[in-house]
């Protein structure tokens, strides 16, 4: 088994060594050894067809005593296709609009080959599936959510949804910690005045909750939970001065737990 290609993969697809050792029905100390990872083929079918689908693989490239499957054969058209999702695919894989002569680098393709894989997508936007290619800058191009499958309410309802999984800004991160150290304390009353915007947002991403008293307020049960059950080493909360003018929290926070 290609050991190297396994861990990429699994990297690449956000697969975590515990993931991946429960996929394999391992303990993950032994992936950190290298071990009963070189033979695969002992696993149930139904492992191997699953990991396969997780890291985007073939079985053949998990167990090489497998048969790799049959290359239908290519036309000329099939070819243009293939490339056209090839630029599309690399688009979608890098974080930045690329320009064509970039594109063509990376992919270790002629400029032409480039060229008319692009302009290929461009004429045919089903083969980008979810995905259109867009033009930013001249010869600039990137890919994005094609915008004529979804209805304008399915947009609206969907924008809503993300609102609730965005990272915490440091005001935010900063009302978030506050509520947790002394949200009970009288003094918060007065420390939430300035921070009003950032609390109604973590009351509304359902990560703070207030009750009765508006002038009190704690995280959510799961925040809590985060907080205290974090699998990393966890600090002693900071003593703060309630009084200062100016507390600076987000430091503590991001130094206690992380959120997303």
């Amino acid at each position: 088994m290609n050991r190297e290609l396994l861990y990429a993969r699994a990297a690449a697809c956000g697969l975590s060594l515990w993931e991946l050792g429960d996929l394999l029905g391992i303990h993950p100390h032994h992936l950190h050894r290298n071990d009963n990872t070189d033979d695969l083929s002992s696993l149930p079918v139904k492992v191997i067809i699953e990991l396969a689908r997780r890291l985007d693989l073939h079985p053949g490239d998990l167990i090489p005593d497998l048969e790799p499957a049959p290359a239908a054969p290519v036309t000329g058209r099939d070819q243009h296709d293939h490339d056209a999702l090839t630029t599309l695919t690399a688009l979608a894989t890098t974080s930045v609009p690329l320009t064509t002569d970039a594109l063509a680098t990376a992919l270790s393709w002629t400029l032409d080959r480039t060229t008319d894989a692009l302009q290929r997508a461009v004429a045919y936007p089903h083969l980008g599936g979810p995905v259109a290619l867009r033009r930013v800058q001249p010869s600039t191009w990137t890919v994005s959510a094609r915008r004529d499958v979804l209805t304008t309410q399915q947009h609206d309802d969907l924008a809503n949804v993300a609102h609730f999984h965005h990272d915490l800004t440091t005001g935010e991160a900063t009302a978030l910690l506050a509520a947790h150290a002394f949200g009970n304390h009288p003094d918060y009353a007065t420390w939430r005045e300035d921070h009003l915007d950032d609390e109604q947002s973590l009351k509304t991403s359902g990560l703070l909750h207030v009750g009765n008293d508006p002038d009190r307020a704690h995280p959510t049960e799961d925040v809590e939970f985060s907080l205290y059950l974090y699998p990393y080493p966890v600090r002693p909360r900071p003593r703060l001065n309630t009084r200062s003018a100016d507390i600076n929290l987000s430091s503590a926070l991001t130094s206690t737990c992380r959120f997303r």
